[in-house]
C-alpha cells in the first residue's frame, strides 16, 4: 500500500501505525532509505546488498541534476553538497548520524565520506595520492582497527566518537576540498584490559595475531603461547589477515611505515602485560608471579627494567603533599596489583591512539593559500549509539548516553521546539508536539548540572574521601529524586525494595533516557571517572630506552597529575567529555544540520539469513522511531520549513521567476510575493514570512529547476541572437572581402589597359622609328646607288673594245631598255693593270686583283651566272641582286650601295 511513498511527510494519516507500514513494506521491497522530511532514515539491511553503494550508483547521484532525488545516502550527501557549494542556508554544513548500536552508523558515515572522495576525484584532471580525499579514504581502516571491536550486539561497533571536519574553498561549481580533521570522543579504553564474555578486543590485536609473519613473531616472543588473557587467538577469523594487510598498507600510504615496527612492539607488549598475574609470597611476604617470561618480554619491548616493571605494579607510593616525602608500601591485594597493571594497558593504548590520529591529522592538514576565500567546513558527525545492557551499564555507557542525549535534546529542543515556535511567530500554521519530547529538555541538567550525575561523581572524584559504592549510588539516588520531583516523565530512580529481607547497600540507579530507562552500577565507577595515573608510573615510563614510549608520553605526562588538585578537576573522565560534547555544541550551532536516523530492524545477529519478513520487529522499530524523534519530525516537517532565507537573498536569487518587469524598483518581499502567486507548484511548498522566506527541500528544488531552465532559455536567446549577430558579421566581411575584390580587379584591370595601351603606342612608335630608318636606309642607298650606277655608266661608256661592237650594242640595247648606258673603253684592260676585261657571248667579265665580277642581263654578280637563265625574286629590297658579297671583296665603287 505504501511501497512507492518515498517521503513520509506525504502519509495522508501520520501516524505510527502508517509509518511502520510504509518502512516495512519499503524493507521487503529492499528500499532502505526513506524521506522523513529533510531527515533520511536508514534501515540496516544486516547483510551486503549488491549495488547499492556501486560506483554507478554513485555517479548516478554525483552527475545527477539539481532536482528531487530518490532517498539514499548519496542523495543526502549531494544534497549538503549543493547548500556548501551555493550558499543555501548557513555557511557551513554537518550530518549527524545517530541510532543504536549495530543500526549501521559507522557504514553509512563511511559511504558518506566515500561520496565526497569520490566526487573531488571527479573534479581532480590529474590523480595524487597526496590528494585529501584519498588521505581519507586510506586512514580510515586505520581508525577502524584500533578503535572498532565486536560487541554483543555489532561486528563492527565504533567504540569512540568520531566528528571528520573537511575544508572546502571557492564557490559554487569551483568549491575544493583543501583540507580535513578528525577529533574524536572518549576511545573507550577499559576494552584493552578486559571486555565481556562473548565481545572482543579492539580489531588491532586480532589482526597482528593473525597477520604478522612467523619471523616478526618470534622477535616480539609471541609463537607458542596457549591463551593471551586481553585477546584471545581463537577469537580471530578468516577476516583479520585481509584486515591486517590493509591496516599495513593504510599505515604505508600515510607515511607511517616508520611507526609500524613500534606500533607491534608496543601492542605485542600489552599482550604480554595482560598475561601477568600476581600471588603473594607469604614466606617473603611480598608479591612474586608466575609468567615471569611474559613480564620480561614486555619489560624488552617497552625498553625498561623488567624489576622496575614488577614493582611498578605490586608497590605504592603515597605522598601528603608537594614538599613531603613520599611513602612506599605494597599493595593489599592482588586486585589492586591487576588494577595498576590494567592502568599501564590503558595508559599505552589511549596514547598510541592519541599519537596515530596526530599524525593522520598532520598529514591531512594543508596550509591554506591566503587568495581563497572564507574556508567552508562540512562535518560528518559519526558518535556510538545508545546502549543499554542488562546488568554491568558503568561510566562508559553513562557517557556514551549522555552524548546521545544531548544530540536529540539538540534535535528535540533546539530544531522542532525552535521551528514550531518560530512558525508560529511568522504567522505559519502550528503544530503541538509530544510533552513528553519537549519535557525531556531538562534532563540534560540532571545528568551535567550543578546537583547531578555528573555533579556527584566529579564531586568524589576531587575531595578523594573514600567513599564506596553504595555511598556513591545512595547520594545519587538522593539528587535525582530531589531534582525529579513532580515530573512525570521522570520516574524516581529506583531504590532496593523495603520488602526484601536482604538489607544489601544499594550499587544502581535509573536514569530514564529518550530511548528508554537505562539502570547503571557505581561498581568502580570512580576509579573509571578519576583515570589516576601513578606519578611512578610516568617516572618508569620517561626511563624507558624505547624513544617511540618517550614519544607517547609527550604532554600527558605533564597534566596526568593533576586530577588531586582545584586545577586538575577538569581532567576527570566526564569532565574532559563534557567539555569536548560542549565544543561540539558549539560546531553544530553554526552549521546547517542534515540527520541521518539508523534504525536497526530487529535484533537478530548481523549476518542472519532469513527472509525480510522475519528480521522485522515491529516493537523494537518503534520504539527506535520514538527515540530518535522521526514522529515528531515527520509532522514538524509536514508544515514545516527547513529552508530560510532573507526576501533579499531569495529575491536576488530567484529574480529570473518574476513575470513582472517594473520600471522603477519594488522592495525585495514584494518580488517574493509576486514569484510565489505566479506559480501555483510553489504555494505549499515555499512560504512568504515576516522577517523571511521559508521553504522546502522540493520548493527549492522546483525553484531551482525553473531557473535553471528560465536561464537556460535566456541563455538560448542570447546565444541565438549571438550566432545571427556572428553569422551577420561574417556576411558582412564575405561582401566587404567580395567588394575589395572587385575594386581590386576593376584597378588591376585599369592598369593592365593602360599598360597595353603605352605597350602598343611604344611599340607602334618604335616601328615608326624602325620604318623611318629603313626609309632612311633605303632612300641613302638608292641614292648612293644611283649615284654609283651614273658614275658605273660613264666609265664603261668611255671604255673602248674594237672587236667587241656587236656585244657593246647590245649592251647599249639593254642599257637602253633599263635607262643604263654603258660604255666600256676596249683599251680601259690595258690602261688598268689591275683590271682584266674579258667578254663571252651573253656575259662580260670583269677580273679585278681581288675578285671577278660579271654582268649579264643588268646583274653584276661575283659569280659565273648558269647557261640557263635564272630567274631571281627578291622580296622587301630594291636592289636587284641575290647575294651580297664581303665589303672587302666589292668593288671600290659598289660598296657603298650595300651599306
Amino acid at each position: 500500500m505504501h511501497e512507492n511513498i518515498e517521503d513520509l511527510t506525504h502519509l495522508q494519516k501520520l501516524e505510527t501505525r502508517t509509518v511502520l507500514q510504509c518502512l516495512r513494506s519499503r524493507y521487503k521491497q529492499k528500499q532502505f532509505y526513506t524521506w522523513a522530511g529533510p531527515t533520511l532514515v536508514a534501515l540496516n539491511p544486516l547483510k551486503d546488498v549488491p549495488g547499492l553503494y556501486s560506483k554507478k550508483m554513485m555517479e548516478l547521484f554525483a552527475h545527477e541534476s539539481f532536482t528531487y532525488k530518490t532517498p539514499h545516502v548519496f542523495a543526502l550527501g549531494q544534497r549538503t553538497l549543493r547548500h556548501l557549494q551555493w550558499g543555501l542556508g548557513k555557511t557551513h554544513q554537518a550530518i549527524v548520524v545517530n541510532g543504536e548500536s549495530g543500526a549501521g552508523k559507522t557504514c553509512n558515515a563511511l559511504y558518506l565520506l566515500s561520496f565526497f572522495a569520490a566526487m573531488e576525484t571527479n573534479n581532480n584532471e590529474v590523480p595524487n595520492s597526496d590528494n585529501i580525499e584519498v588521505l581519507l579514504c586510506r586512514s580510515n581502516p586505520l581508525l577502524e582497527a584500533m578503535g572498532n571491536a565486536q560487541t554483543l550486539r555489532n561486528e563492527n561497533s565504533s567504540r569512540f566518537g568520531k566528528l571528520i571536519r573537511l575544508v572546502y574553498v571557492g564557490e559554487g561549481a569551483n568549491t575544493q576540498l583543501v583540507s580535513a580533521h578528525i577529533e574524536t570522543y572518549l576511545l573507550e579504553s577499559t576494552r584493552v584490559a578486559r571486555h565481556a564474555a562473548g565481545e572482543r578486543n579492539f580489531h588491532i590485536f586480532y589482526q597482528m595475531l593473525a597477520g604478522l609473519p612467523e619471523s616478526l613473531k618470534v622477535e616480539l616472543d609471541l609463537q607458542n603461547v596457549p591463551k593471551w588473557s586481553i585477546a584471545s587467538q581463537r577469537d580471530c577469523n578468516a577476516m583479520d589477515e585481509a584486515h591486517f594487510h590493509a591496516t599495513v598498507a593504510a599505515l604505508e600510504q600515510l607515511s607511517l611505515h616508520d611507526t609500524t615496527q613500534q606500533l607491534w612492539k608496543l601492542l605485542a607488549a600489552l599482550l604480554h602485560l595482560g598475561n601477568v598475574e600476581f600471588e603473594v609470597n607469604k614466606e617473603a611476604n611480598s608479591w612474586t608471579t608466575d609468567q615471569q617470561n611474559h613480564l620480561e618480554s614486555a619489560a624488552r619491548l617497552l625498553g625498561l627494567n623488567s624489576n622496575e616493571l614488577f614493582q611498578l605494579f605490586t608497590v605504592r607510593h603515597f605522598q601528603a603533599g608537594s614538599k613531603s616525602p613520599a611513602v612506599v608500601r605494597p599493595c593489599s591485594s592482588p586486585n589492586e596489583c591487576t588494577n595498576r597493571r590494567d592502568t599501564l594497558i590503558k595508559l599505552l593504548y589511549r596514547m598510541t591512539f592519541d599519537t596515530v590520529l596526530e599524525n593522520i591529522n598532520r598529514k591531512l592538514q594543508h596550509a591554506l593559500d591566503s587568495t581563497f576565500t572564507m574556508p567552508k567546513y562540512l562535518c560528518i558527525l559519526d558518535l556510538y549509539g545508545f546502549e543499554s545492557f542488562e546488568y554491568g551499564n558503568s561510566l562508559e555507557q553513562l557517557c556514551i548516553n549522555y552524548a546521545n542525549e544531548r544530540l536529540q535534546y539538540y534535535f528535540t529542543v533546539n530544531y522542532l521546539k525552535e521551528q514550531q515556535l518560530h512558525l508560529a511567530n511568522e504567522g505559519l500554521t502550528a503544530i503541538d508536539l509530544d510533552e513528553n519530547a519537549l519535557d525531556k529538555q531538562n534532563l540534560i541538567s540532571f545528568l551535567d548540572g550543578p546537583v547531578s550525575v555528573f555533579g556527584v561523581l566529579n564531586e568524589e572524584c576531587y575531595l578523594n574521601r573514600g567513599c564506596d559504592d553504595s555511598q556513591v549510588c545512595i547520594r545519587i539516588q538522593s539528587s535525582l529524586n530531589e531534582r525529579t520531583r513532580g515530573i512525570k516523565s521522570m520516574p524516581p530512580s529506583p531504590r532496593m525494595p523495603r520488602s526484601s529481607k536482604i538489607k544489601a547497600p544499594p550499587v544502581e540507579f535509573a536514569i530514564s533516557h529518550y530511548a528508554g530507562l537505562v539502570s547503571y552500577s557505581t561498581v568502580a565507577m570512580l576509579d573509571k571517572n578519576r583515570d589516576y595515573i601513578p606519578t611512578e608510573m610516568m617516572s618508569v615510563l620517561s626511563r624507558s630506552r624505547n624513544y617511540f614510549v618517550k614519544l607517547l608520553l609527550g604532554k600527558d605526562a605533564i597534566i596526568v597529575n593533576a586530577t588531586h588538585t582545584m586545577n586538575g578537576r577538569r581532567h576527570t573522565v566526564l569532565a574532559k567529555f563534557k567539555n569536548s560534547l560542549d565544543n561540539l555544541m558549539r560546531i553544530l550551532n553554526v552549521c546547517d544540520v542534515h540527520y541521518i536516523r539508523c534504525i536497526r530492524p530487529s535484533l537478530s545477529a548481523p549476518y542472519y539469513t532469513s527472509s525480510p519478513s522475519q528480521r522485522w520487529d515491529e516493537d523494537y522499530v518503534d520504539a527506535q522511531l520514538n527515540a530518535c524523534g522521526v514522529i515528531d519530525t515527520i509532522k514538524v516537517s509536514s508544515f514545516g520549513y527547513p529552508i530560510r532565507m532573507s526576501h533579499e537573498e531569495f529575491a536576488s536569487r530567484y529574480k529570473y521567476l518574476s513575470t513582472k518587469r517594473p520600471k522603477e524598483p519594488i522592495e525585495a518581499i514584494e518580488i517574493c510575493r509576486e514569484i510565489t502567486e505566479s506559480y501555483v507548484q510553489l504555494e505549499n511548498e515555499i512560504r512568504v514570512g515576516k522577517s523571511q522566506m521559508y521553504a522546502t527541500e522540493k520548493g527549492i528544488e522546483l525553484a531551482e529547476r525553473w531557473k535553471f531552465r528560465i536561464r537556460q532559455q535566456a541563455a538560448c536567446v542570447v546565444q541565438r541572437w549571438w550566432r545571427e549577430r556572428l553569422r551577420r558579421q561574417k556576411a558582412a566581411v564575405t561582401l566587404q572581402n567580395w567588394w575589395r575584390t572587385v575594386v581590386q580587379t576593376r584597378a588591376v584591370n585599369r592598369v593592365k589597359r593602360w599598360w597595353k595601351r603605352k605597350r602598343s603606342t611604344a611599340q607602334i612608335l618604335s616601328k615608326v622609328r624602325q620604318i623611318c630608318v629603313s626609309v632612311r636606309i633605303i632612300q641613302r642607298t638608292v641614292r648612293r646607288w644611283l649615284i654609283h650606277t651614273r658614275a658605273a655608266r660613264q666609265k664603261r661608256a668611255q671604255i673602248s673594245l674594237p672587236s667587241t661592237d656587236s656585244v657593246a650594242q647590245v649592251i647599249a640595247d639593254e642599257s637602253c631598255d633599263h635607262d643604263v648606258k654603258l660604255q666600256v673603253s676596249p683599251k680601259w684592260g690595258e690602261n688598268n693593270n689591275c683590271a682584266k676585261l674579258t667578254q663571252s657571248p651573253n656575259l662580260i667579265s670583269l677580273q679585278l686583283s681581288r675578285a671577278n665580277f660579271f654582268y649579264s642581263v643588268g646583274v653584276i654578280s661575283i659569280r659565273r651566272p648558269p647557261t640557263v637563265r635564272a630567274r631571281f625574286i627578291t622580296r622587301k629590297t630594291c636592289l636587284p641582286f641575290s647575294f651580297i658579297p664581303p665589303r672587302s671583296q666589292l668593288p671600290s665603287g659598289l660598296t657603298d650601295a650595300y651599306l
